[in-house]
């Protein structure tokens, strides 16, 4: 929790100071769905099940006069395995994070300078930042982050549809 105290406060005070440099870790956002994406592979993976003929006894020989069986096309490896790396999607997160950055910057300045943390009360302007955070700006920001994203995809959906093939 101390880390990440630390790394929001470094963000904080290196963003005030060079905020076109402080875009640039908006990097985070591209780890974050990187991370979301390989996570999900590895639990298509394991959800997958092995096929009937995965686990022996012992050396067997192929037969190949043996036509393969209607659940082998199923169960193949090639046809369920994890979705593929889609870079698009990694894209449109790290652009809404380039957008939304400034946005989020001024957004906490503001919450900052409206409820100061002061000796004497600490946890009454941590709660009222918190609470102005959740019930004001996180529905905007997940609306903004809907919206974006379907943006994104319509864009993309309209230059496939433009191109000429």
């Amino acid at each position: 929790m101390v880390v990440i105290s630390r790394l929001i406060a470094k963000f904080n005070s290196y963003y005030a100071d060079k905020p076109a440099e402080g875009r640039l870790l908006q990097v985070l956002g591209g780890i974050a769905d990187t991370v979301a994406q390989t996570l999900t592979a590895i639990r298509s993976r394991q959800k997958r099940p092995l096929p009937s003929n995965a686990i022996s006894d012992g050396i067997e020989m192929p037969d190949y006069n043996e036509k393969e069986s209607y659940n082998a096309q199923f169960l193949s490896p090639r046809r369920h395995g994890p979705p593929p790396f889609d870079f698009e999607r990694l894209t449109r997160f790290m652009s809404y994070g380039f957008i939304m950055s400034p946005v989020q910057f001024h957004w906490f300045s503001f919450l900052t300078r409206t409820f100061p943390i002061t000796k004497q009360s600490a946890t009454l302007p941590v709660l009222q930042r918190m609470a102005f955070d959740q019930f004001i700006f996180a529905p905007l920001g997940m609306t903004t982050l809907f919206i974006a994203m379907e943006y994104f995809l319509t864009i993309n959906q309209d230059s496939f549809a433009s191109s000429p093939s």
